[in-house]
């Protein structure tokens, strides 16, 4: 299907940010002129409270406008990539964001040097708006280096990148798999697909085949995964925190006991209901041997209608209800003001994602084909755009970005609220084993998989921390352990489940996996009490974007992620799901 064969109803509409090529070319000539003021004040930003105030207001209103300009271009780009005029305004764009931040490089450096002038300006209450964001530039003052080291790790920053873009490059060829006699093409996704098929001896080749290549190649992803954590350790050395892991958790306000309370609530405290659910599997799938490649075999059939948009809509707005009157208003707005490009074209980039800007809709990017699976995304990016909605309303620009910490939250309380109105409103005992199904493999992905990723990745940085050189069979025996304590006694690990750990694009992600933990466990939060009336203090964590900090965010909103009851919640949650799905099960 080509682009114009879509109804324009079920297209985006950009028009709001600009409406024509002319419109685009004034933003970029105000742009210009904007950043011109600003390098000008080099030196000066701190003379006056006025001349600080005039100078915030001016770098906001830059950023304003570069985000316009990159995020108009890029979402076209994304459904009208052969549009010369669209390739040709997303390079302008990038390149002169790319200008713009090499141009003001010296302005945190001039607030930290005027940094008492600056806080006497804070305490007054015309100034209140610039309070937080230059508490968070005062506080990366004990990890800032001189100048000569901060000029040295710039010159170096492409030999830290080379390691995840070497990982990124070397692509094995894989080893194809006979299916029906005929030789089938394997490589990730391929893979992925092939573990669902209820031939076991088509598993057992697509997985031994994969992983296979990673085993011959170990030594050659071993130096890349180690290269990038060794980078990772020396950065944070030069930026004077104790490891690498402190200098990761800098940013979002978090600290080290809050990371390792995580992994010992999925990894040790509720780790038995997880063993639970893989003797399940087993005794579902009636085999007496249970390895890796067995257990993404679907439980359940698909029982899995097509919805169309209508539908879909009026779906969500029944699912969502219980988070108000308003919040079903915006579901309508959403769909008759044009914020979402549904169908799947001919050069549209694929999957699915909300975006926008402050001065623009919330947008969101769907391929929608019209199954379950179509109505889920459509719930999470829904969830993604409500919550840049809220946020941008109640906050002006400087303040209205909310934190990757916190960004899942609203999308994943969208999905579950979805998940517990399908199951309610669901006479098909099939339909509800495949929603519970679909659920419990989500709450692993979330709760179990990434906090033993994320353990993995601490072990791999204290060592090197420690001074240890690492071999790759340090690397795959002691992941291969890892596995073994994780899947429990039900399942026999794979030999070659060891060299995953050289597949998982997330280790080059410097400790961000455990975020996806607390995001699910504070969305469940949140969705339980939702569900229960209690909506206020949820929603008015919707609309504190970039105000303060993350986690005082969830702190204010009462789900603590430094507490145990949001993962208590949680992990009684998965459980519960879990005595549901059984009962089902033994029913059907």
């Amino acid at each position: 299907m080509e682009r114009k064969e879509i109804r324009i109803e079920d297209t985006w509409d950009l028009s709001g940010l600009f409406a024509d090529q002319a419109q685009f070319d004034t933003a970029m000539e105000q742009a210009k002129q904007l950043l011109s003021e600003i390098t000008q004040a080099q030196g000066h930003i701190t003379e006056s409270r006025e001349s600080f105030r005039q100078f915030m207001d001016k770098q906001e209103a830059l950023q304003r406008q570069c985000e316009n300009l990159t995020v108009y271009a890029q979402m076209r780009a994304d459904v009208e990539p052969e549009d010369p005029q669209v390739q040709q305004n997303l390079a302008k764009s990038v390149a002169f964001v790319n200008q713009a931040a090499a141009a003001t490089t010296f302005v945190d450096q001039e607030f930290i040097e005027h940094q008492k002038t600056v806080e006497a300006y804070l305490t007054e209450e015309d100034c209140a708006d610039y309070r937080y964001p230059m508490e968070e530039t005062f506080r990366t003052i004990p990890h800032r280096p001189d100048a000569p080291t901060e000029q040295l790790l710039a010159q170096m920053s492409e030999l830290f990148q080379n390691p995840q873009k070497t990982f990124k490059a070397f692509v094995p060829e894989f080893k194809p798999v006979m299916i029906d006699g005929k030789e089938e093409f394997l490589n990730q996704a391929i893979m992925n697909q092939l573990l669902h098929n209820p031939d076991r001896e088509i598993r057992k080749q697509a997985f031994e085949h994969f992983y296979e290549e990673y085993r011959r190649h170990q030594n050659v992803f071993c130096s890349t995964l180690t290269g990038h954590a060794q980078g990772q350790v020396l950065q944070a050395k030069l930026h004077h925190f104790s490891s690498a892991l402190e200098a990761s958790l800098f940013e979002d306000g978090a600290d080290v006991p809050l990371f390792h309370q995580v992994l010992e609530m999925a990894n040790i405290k509720y780790h038995p209901a997880f063993w639970r659910y893989n003797e399940l599997k087993k005794k579902i799938m009636k085999l007496d041997d249970c390895t890796s490649y067995d257990l993404n075999v679907p439980l359940v059939q698909a029982v899995d209608g097509h919805y169309d948009l209508d539908q879909c809509f009026e779906i969500l707005d029944q699912a969502l209800a219980p988070l108000g009157e308003e919040y079903q208003a915006l579901l309508k707005r959403a769909r008759t003001e044009r914020w979402i490009d549904y169908y799947p074209h001919q050069g549209k980039r694929g999957g699915a994602y909300s975006w926008g800007t402050y001065d623009s809709n919330p947008f969101v990017l769907t391929n929608f084909t019209g199954g379950y699976d179509s109505l889920s995304t459509l719930a999470h990016e829904l969830g993604h755009s409500m919550h840049s909605f809220f946020s941008h309303r109640a906050n002006r620009p400087l303040l209205a970005d909310y934190r990757i910490f916190v960004a899942e939250v609203a999308s994943t309380v969208n999905e579950v609220l979805l998940n517990q109105y399908m199951l309610q409103h669901s006479d098909d005992p099939k339909m509800k084993a495949s929603l519970l199904y679909n659920m419990l493999e989500q709450l692993v992905g979330t709760l179990y998989r990434q906090p033993m990723f994320a353990q993995f990745e601490a072990w791999l940085h204290e060592q090197l921390e420690a001074g240890q050189a690492l071999s790759s069979s340090d690397l795959t025996d002691y992941y291969y352990k890892l596995n073994q304590d994780y899947y429990g006694p039900a399942v026999t690990v794979h030999e070659l489940e060891k060299y995953k750990c050289y597949s998982v694009p997330h280790f080059y992600y410097n400790f961000y996996v455990y975020k996806y933990t607390i995001g699910m466990s504070v969305a469940l939060s949140f969705a339980s009490r939702i569900l229960k009336g209690e909506t206020e203090d949820y929603l008015r964590f919707l609309t504190r974007g970039g105000s303060c900090a993350p986690i005082d965010q969830l702190v204010e909103a009462g789900a603590d992620p430094r507490g145990e009851q949001v993962y208590d919640d949680a992990f009684r949650y998965f459980e519960e799901t879990l005595d549901q799905f059984e009962k089902l099960m033994q029913e059907i």
